[in-house]
């Protein structure tokens, strides 16, 4: 599977649902997988990628879906919210039926009336000035809130010592663990630097939809990647003996 760029251009022409869908088909994931990952239903996700609003349940739980579909696929859910209403609200516009030409009444305004409106402008802007410093002594102004562009910074690598298995994602992908009596620990999409850390002694297996992006470390040593790039590996017991992972 070829690595994703984790970068979101805000000023594409795209919609957030092309970007959703670009994003989950680069990573090589279906539709399923992402449902699987997110309990989201297929049909829902679908819906959310072709921006299909009557498909969709209440706007509520529709921009919560919007929230968990951004975060498995390593976006930020906050720009993802803010992008979906934007879309949304511009797919609703009546543009084919608005008038290209608005014809406008003439009207002549009274003698005198554009001197009168500059005095009163000029006045209460005098006015808004006094009162914004007032304001400003009073009360301290709050902090601007910049909102963070989509890229996904790789979080900090976790303490290794000897005695532990690091996993770490060096491109996103579906990874799921079973500790040594089967039950799964974790299952869901890994964005690019995230790790997980278990026990060697711990008889973890690991599944992961792409091998070569997932690297082992044994302790602070670096053993290798899964596989091959592109290559899925299923329950492949956590070991210094990596597997030798076959093209289907």
């Amino acid at each position: 599977m070829p690595e994703t760029n984790a970068t979101y251009d805000n000023r594409t022409s795209e919609n957030l649902g092309v970007c959703f869908q670009t994003r989950r088909e680069g990573c090589g994931l279906s539709v399923s997988d992402v449902s699987e990952a997110t309990n989201i239903r297929p049909e829902f996700i679908t819906a959310i990628e072709g921006l299909d609003q009557d498909a969709l349940p209440a706007i509520g739980y529709t921009l919560g879906y919007v929230r968990t579909y951004a975060k498995a696929l390593g976006m930020d859910p906050d720009m993802a919210v803010k992008r979906f209403k934007a879309d949304i609200a511009l797919s609703q516009m009546p543009l084919r039926d608005a008038p290209h030409v608005i014809f406008r009444r003439q009207f002549r305004m009274p003698r005198g009336f554009v001197s009168a409106l500059t005095v009163v402008s000029a006045t209460a802007a005098i006015g808004l000035w006094y009162g914004s410093q007032s304001t400003a002594i009073a009360t301290p102004q709050p902090l601007i809130d910049i909102a963070p562009q989509y890229t996904a910074l790789a979080p900090a690598m976790p303490a290794m010592q000897e005695g532990l298995y690091t996993l770490r994602a060096t491109a996103p992908s579906w990874i799921q663990i079973r500790d040594a009596q089967g039950t799964v620990e974790i299952s869901r999409i890994f964005v690019r630097g995230e790790t997980w850390q278990g026990e060697t002694q711990g008889g973890f297996s690991v599944s992961v939809r792409d091998a070569g992006a997932v690297e082992l470390y044994n302790g602070e040593t670096r053993v290798g990647t899964l596989g091959e790039a592109g290559v899925p590996l299923e329950d492949f017991t956590l070991s210094m003996d990596l597997p030798t992972v076959e093209r289907p």
